[in-house]
């Protein structure tokens, strides 16, 4: 469980993640955001979710990978009948 403010990304390894919110609890969580990737995480997650040297290697890219990403899915043309 990650007790302080993250040094980097888990999955896009950049610098320099954000808050995002913290629990009405004083301490009981953090949500953490990255600015890059747009990953966020609470810092009550598994180490294997908020430590980068743990995070699924099938679920990690570079930042530069992202200018090859869709947008979003392709939409099928309309099946007329």
């Amino acid at each position: 469980m990650m007790n302080q403010h993250p040094e980097q990304c888990p999955r896009c390894a950049s610098a320099g993640p954000e808050v995002l919110s913290h629990s009405p609890v004083a301490g009981a969580w953090t949500v953490f955001h990255c600015p890059t990737c747009f990953f966020t995480w609470r810092s009550t997650e598994p180490d294997f979710i908020t430590d980068p040297a743990k995070y699924n290697p099938n679920f990690k890219f570079a930042p530069a990978d992202m200018a090859h990403f869709g947008i979003m899915p392709a939409i099928p043309e309309l099946k007329r009948r």
